[in-house]
């Protein structure tokens, strides 16, 4: 399973360094960033990620005092240009404190610090899928509640810039996250990826036709080239053909 991030810095090209040594990494997945320190600190309370690079020169915020928003749902380590405030985030119970620009090393060395302080059920891999849940919850984008939704009732589930919209029957939920975290939380057998942006209920659908899937509600989805061939090799075994062989 991977260990997700979240960056909050003013300074891009501390950002770009950051994602450069993430990408590096293959179980760390940054899940988004931001330069202004409301609009991270929104996100970060919505998505939830492992920990955040938090940059304490930001003129509004100033990081320690800002921290203390977000050190209850997520670890924290401080980047910064200066060493005076290491004391003051270390009282603070930052993780560790990067210097810019943050080398290769230090950042490597952080990780492991991250990996140390992170309890041990945000190490282990998914539950096993012959649990079979029939359910998912989700915190829901506008009013950060949390619903329960029955698999079942899920028709498509669709990707939009940063937001994933799951389509119910009559009703539909947002929230922020990548897609391809929502997929490894679903059952193989039912949930197909038919398109970069779009997931289906195979339960769902009521007839293909070419590259277009149709619903029971009547909604029209394209299976997009890439998804093609390994979508018809999982339906190709339930096909029955009609009509005299020749």
């Amino acid at each position: 399973m991977k260990i997700t991030c979240y960056i909050i810095d003013e300074d891009l090209n501390s950002i770009d360094t950051l994602k450069k040594h993430i990408d590096d990494v293959v179980f760390l997945e940054l899940i988004g960033f931001h330069t202004k320190a409301e609009e991270g600190i929104a996100e970060v309370k919505t998505m939830l990620p492992d920990f955040v690079f938090l940059g304490i020169d930001m003129p509004v915020s100033q990081g320690v005092d800002f921290s203390a928003q977000i050190a209850s749902i997520t670890k924290i380590v401080y980047i910064s240009m200066f060493t005076a405030y290491a004391f003051e985030a270390f009282k603070h119970n930052a993780i560790d404190y990067l210097l810019k620009p943050v080398s290769k090393l230090k950042f490597i060395q952080c990780i492991g610090k991250i990996i140390y302080a992170l309890p041990q059920p945000s190490m282990v891999t998914q539950q096993p899928k012959s649990l079979n849940p029939s359910y998912i919850y989700l915190k829901e984008l506008a009013t950060n509640r949390l619903f329960k939704i029955e698999l079942d009732d899920i028709f498509y589930i669709e990707s939009n810039n940063n937001n994933v919209i799951f389509n119910l029957d009559k009703e539909t939920c947002i929230v922020q996250v990548p897609l391809k975290k929502i997929i490894i939380q679903l059952p193989a057998d039912i949930f197909l990826r038919i398109h970069k942006s779009f997931i289906v209920n195979h339960k769902k659908i009521i007839h293909i036709d070419g590259n277009m899937v149709v619903l029971k509600n009547k909604t029209v989805l394209l299976l997009g080239s890439t998804y093609r061939e390994s979508f018809y090799n999982y339906i190709r075994t339930t096909i029955v053909k009609t009509g005299r062989d020749k």
